[in-house]
């Protein structure tokens, strides 16, 4: 299981004001202090940025980033365009995060994908997000069909079944459906791809009820239901408690007590 910060966004208030000032330090200190805590990948999103700052807001978050750390930069951007101009600062391979199938959308940024040789997120939603597992998989199948057309599949393919906050009406179907769509994942396609969740979508405060509790049980469920990715907020230590214990338990790491004191 990959662990993948979602620190680095301008939804976060003190990160807005980085990136306005083009804050350099802030910026490579957050990097350093993800890696630190064992996030393997980085989510850059710098949130709508207006189309006269777009390519220096996006060469300064990729270049800072790069030199202050070794990690697998995801480039979070809803315009096929913007991913492209995101790209063109990278000086070491990263993840498209995100297609949709929305045919606007899922066809530009995989040929994005495929011209570059990266890894890709797709997400199974169209304007909307289906409620059930039955409609996640039928979003995922036209995905994979797309993307296998333009030489991506396996593992290069990365299926987000999209987390909704479970404090929505609704929110628990949502919640098993994304438990479900994991387990069936590695049935259906052949060779399989890889899927991601984002953790902080589940207890989101935008819902308007507390759900932060709700986040270890359900990372422990979606690791067993055989998760690849997942997004989180790593500098929260009752979260990474319990992702690494996931990972201890899949012998992806050896247990250390003192980390959990």
């Amino acid at each position: 299981m990959i662990l993948a910060a979602d620190n680095l966004s301008a939804a976060r208030p003190s990160v807005r004001r980085a990136l306005e000032r083009r804050d350099a330090e802030f910026v490579a200190d957050l990097c350093r202090r993800a890696q630190q805590a064992g996030a393997a990948w980085l989510d850059l999103n710098p949130g709508y940025v207006r189309p006269a700052e777009r390519a220096e807001v996006w060469r300064f978050l990729v270049q800072t980033a790069e030199r202050a750390c070794s990690l697998k930069l995801m480039l979070d951007a809803p315009e096929a365009e913007t991913l492209e101009l995101a790209l063109s600062f990278c000086s070491r391979p990263p993840v498209l995060n995100m297609a949709t199938a929305e045919p606007g959308r899922l066809g530009p940024v995989l040929d994005i994908a495929a011209a570059h040789g990266v890894e890709v997120v797709a997400a199974t939603m169209t304007a909307t997000v289906p409620s059930d597992l039955e409609g996640r998989l039928a979003l995922a199948a036209e995905i994979a069909a797309a993307a296998a057309a333009r030489g991506i599949s396996g593992e290069r393919l990365i299926l987000d079944p999209m987390v909704m906050p479970l404090a929505l009406a609704g929110g628990e179907r949502h919640a098993a459906a994304v438990i479900a769509f994991l387990r069936a994942l590695g049935n259906l396609f052949d060779p399989p791809p890889r899927s991601l969740i984002a953790l902080s979508n589940l207890t989101t405060a935008s819902a308007g009820a507390p759900s932060g509790f709700a986040a270890g049980p359900f990372l422990a469920a979606a690791w067993g239901a055989g998760v690849s990715v997942v997004m989180l907020d790593v500098f929260r230590p009752e979260i990474l408690r319990v992702a690494r214990l996931c990972r201890v338990f899949g012998g992806e790491r050896v247990f250390a007590p003192a980390e959990y004191q």
